[in-house]
Protein backbone atom coordinates (compact mmCIF):
# COMPACT_ATOMS: atom_id res chain seq x y z
CA UNK A 1 0.00 0.00 0.00
CA UNK A 2 3.08 2.29 0.26
CA UNK A 3 2.61 5.37 -1.91
CA UNK A 4 -0.85 4.29 -3.05
CA UNK A 5 -4.27 5.65 -2.30
CA UNK A 6 -5.92 4.68 0.95
CA UNK A 7 -9.15 2.69 1.04
CA UNK A 8 -12.19 4.94 1.41
CA UNK A 9 -13.14 3.37 4.76
CA UNK A 10 -9.76 4.40 6.22
CA UNK A 11 -10.20 7.96 5.01
CA UNK A 12 -13.74 8.10 6.41
CA UNK A 13 -12.56 6.77 9.80
CA UNK A 14 -9.74 9.31 9.89
CA UNK A 15 -12.08 12.21 9.08
CA UNK A 16 -14.54 10.98 11.72
CA UNK A 17 -11.76 10.83 14.35
CA UNK A 18 -10.65 14.37 13.43
CA UNK A 19 -14.24 15.63 13.75
CA UNK A 20 -14.89 13.72 17.01
CA UNK A 21 -11.76 15.22 18.59
CA UNK A 22 -12.57 18.73 17.33
CA UNK A 23 -9.22 18.99 15.53
CA UNK A 24 -8.30 21.56 12.94
CA UNK A 25 -5.17 22.33 10.98
CA UNK A 26 -2.49 24.57 12.42
CA UNK A 27 -1.98 27.52 10.06
CA UNK A 28 1.09 27.00 7.90
CA UNK A 29 3.74 29.11 6.17
CA UNK A 30 5.78 28.10 3.14
CA UNK A 31 5.12 26.21 -0.05
CA UNK A 32 1.66 24.65 -0.07
CA UNK A 33 2.74 21.07 -0.81
CA UNK A 34 4.84 18.94 1.55
CA UNK A 35 5.20 15.92 -0.75
CA UNK A 36 6.56 15.64 -4.28
CA UNK A 37 7.13 12.25 -5.89
CA UNK A 38 10.01 13.63 -8.01
CA UNK A 39 8.53 12.25 -11.22
CA UNK A 40 8.57 14.27 -14.41
CA UNK A 41 5.79 16.16 -16.19
CA UNK A 42 2.37 14.45 -16.10
CA UNK A 43 3.62 11.79 -13.63
CA UNK A 44 4.52 14.44 -11.04
CA UNK A 45 2.33 14.35 -7.93
CA UNK A 46 2.40 16.98 -5.23
CA UNK A 47 0.20 17.08 -2.15
CA UNK A 48 0.00 18.39 1.38
CA UNK A 49 0.06 15.21 3.43
CA UNK A 50 2.30 16.34 6.31
CA UNK A 51 0.44 18.55 8.76
CA UNK A 52 -0.22 19.42 12.39
CA UNK A 53 -3.59 19.62 14.12
CA UNK A 54 -4.91 20.80 17.45
CA UNK A 55 -8.18 21.22 19.30
CA UNK A 56 -9.55 24.45 20.81
CA UNK A 57 -7.78 23.90 24.15
CA UNK A 58 -4.48 23.42 22.32
CA UNK A 59 -4.97 26.59 20.25
CA UNK A 60 -5.81 28.52 23.45
CA UNK A 61 -2.58 27.25 25.03
CA UNK A 62 -0.56 28.09 21.91
CA UNK A 63 -2.31 31.02 20.19
CA UNK A 64 0.81 32.06 18.24
CA UNK A 65 1.57 28.62 16.85
CA UNK A 66 2.40 28.09 13.20
CA UNK A 67 3.55 25.14 11.13
CA UNK A 68 6.47 26.04 8.89
CA UNK A 69 6.96 24.02 5.70
CA UNK A 70 10.73 23.98 5.28
CA UNK A 71 12.49 23.52 1.96
CA UNK A 72 12.79 19.98 0.68
CA UNK A 73 16.31 18.89 -0.27
CA UNK A 74 16.98 15.14 -0.13
CA UNK A 75 13.60 13.62 0.61
CA UNK A 76 10.33 13.52 -1.28
CA UNK A 77 8.75 15.02 1.86
CA UNK A 78 9.42 18.58 2.99
CA UNK A 79 10.43 18.80 6.64
CA UNK A 80 7.92 20.61 8.82
CA UNK A 81 8.60 22.57 12.00
CA UNK A 82 5.92 23.37 14.54
CA UNK A 83 6.64 26.71 16.18
CA UNK A 84 4.63 27.20 19.34
CA UNK A 85 5.52 30.88 19.77
CA UNK A 86 5.79 32.06 16.17
CA UNK A 87 7.43 35.40 15.40
CA UNK A 88 7.41 37.07 12.01
CA UNK A 89 10.71 36.89 10.13
CA UNK A 90 13.02 39.83 10.74
CA UNK A 91 11.72 40.59 14.24
CA UNK A 92 14.76 39.47 16.20
CA UNK A 93 15.94 41.41 19.16
CA UNK A 94 19.62 42.17 19.60
CA UNK A 95 22.58 40.53 17.92
CA UNK A 96 23.06 36.81 17.46
CA UNK A 97 25.09 35.05 20.14
CA UNK A 98 28.41 33.55 19.08
CA UNK A 99 28.34 29.81 18.46
CA UNK A 100 31.43 27.76 17.70
CA UNK A 101 30.85 25.24 14.89
CA UNK A 102 32.62 21.87 15.04
CA UNK A 103 33.06 21.93 11.25
CA UNK A 104 35.54 24.82 11.67
CA UNK A 105 38.08 22.61 13.47
CA UNK A 106 39.48 21.12 10.26
CA UNK A 107 39.52 24.40 8.32
CA UNK A 108 42.71 26.32 7.60
CA UNK A 109 43.17 29.23 9.97
CA UNK A 110 40.79 28.21 12.75
CA UNK A 111 43.34 26.74 15.13
CA UNK A 112 45.82 29.52 14.33
CA UNK A 113 43.21 32.18 15.11
CA UNK A 114 42.43 30.62 18.50
CA UNK A 115 46.11 30.12 19.34
CA UNK A 116 46.97 33.73 18.42
CA UNK A 117 44.25 35.10 20.72
CA UNK A 118 45.20 32.86 23.65
CA UNK A 119 48.92 33.61 23.25
CA UNK A 120 48.56 37.40 23.22
CA UNK A 121 45.52 38.11 25.33
CA UNK A 122 46.13 39.09 28.91
CA UNK A 123 42.79 40.48 30.03
CA UNK A 124 41.37 37.54 31.94
CA UNK A 125 39.44 34.49 30.87
CA UNK A 126 36.11 36.15 29.96
CA UNK A 127 37.83 38.89 27.98
CA UNK A 128 39.96 36.32 26.12
CA UNK A 129 36.87 34.29 25.24
CA UNK A 130 35.10 37.43 24.00
CA UNK A 131 38.09 38.44 21.85
CA UNK A 132 38.38 34.87 20.53
CA UNK A 133 34.68 34.90 19.53
CA UNK A 134 35.15 38.19 17.66
CA UNK A 135 38.27 36.95 15.88
CA UNK A 136 36.62 33.65 14.91
CA UNK A 137 33.57 35.50 13.61
CA UNK A 138 35.82 37.63 11.41
CA UNK A 139 37.81 34.57 10.27
CA UNK A 140 34.58 32.71 9.48
CA UNK A 141 33.31 35.59 7.38
CA UNK A 142 36.50 35.57 5.31
CA UNK A 143 37.12 31.85 4.89
CA UNK A 144 33.89 29.91 5.41
CA UNK A 145 31.62 32.78 4.50
CA UNK A 146 31.90 32.05 0.78
CA UNK A 147 30.85 28.43 1.26
CA UNK A 148 27.90 29.49 3.41
CA UNK A 149 26.87 32.10 0.83
CA UNK A 150 27.09 29.47 -1.92
CA UNK A 151 24.93 27.05 0.08
CA UNK A 152 22.43 29.81 0.83
CA UNK A 153 22.20 30.79 -2.86
CA UNK A 154 21.76 27.17 -3.95
CA UNK A 155 19.07 26.60 -1.31
CA UNK A 156 17.29 29.76 -2.46
CA UNK A 157 17.25 28.44 -6.04
CA UNK A 158 16.17 25.02 -4.76
CA UNK A 159 13.25 26.62 -2.95
CA UNK A 160 12.08 28.18 -6.22
CA UNK A 161 12.42 24.84 -8.01
CA UNK A 162 10.55 22.98 -5.25
CA UNK A 163 7.58 25.28 -5.79
CA UNK A 164 7.57 24.79 -9.54
CA UNK A 165 6.56 22.21 -12.05
CA UNK A 166 7.82 18.67 -12.40
CA UNK A 167 9.28 19.27 -15.86
CA UNK A 168 12.36 17.36 -16.99
CA UNK A 169 14.46 20.53 -16.81
CA UNK A 170 13.32 21.35 -13.25
CA UNK A 171 13.86 17.79 -12.00
CA UNK A 172 17.38 17.67 -13.48
CA UNK A 173 18.36 21.10 -12.15
CA UNK A 174 16.99 20.18 -8.73
CA UNK A 175 19.07 16.97 -8.62
CA UNK A 176 22.23 18.88 -9.60
CA UNK A 177 21.61 21.51 -6.93
CA UNK A 178 21.14 18.87 -4.23
CA UNK A 179 24.42 17.21 -5.30
CA UNK A 180 26.19 20.60 -5.15
CA UNK A 181 24.80 21.33 -1.68
CA UNK A 182 25.92 17.92 -0.40
CA UNK A 183 29.45 18.55 -1.71
CA UNK A 184 29.61 21.98 -0.06
CA UNK A 185 28.36 20.67 3.28
CA UNK A 186 30.96 17.89 3.37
Amino acid sequence: MKGGTRPQWQMNNFREAVDDCGLRDVEFEGYEFTYDNGQEEENNRQSRIDRAMGNEAWFEAFPRSKLVHLDREWSDHAPIKLQLNYREAGRRGGSRPFRFEQVWVGEDGCEETIQRVWDFSGGGLMNTIEICAKELTEWKGLSIGKILRDIKAKRKRLKILNEGSGSNRVIKERKLLVEDIVKLIR
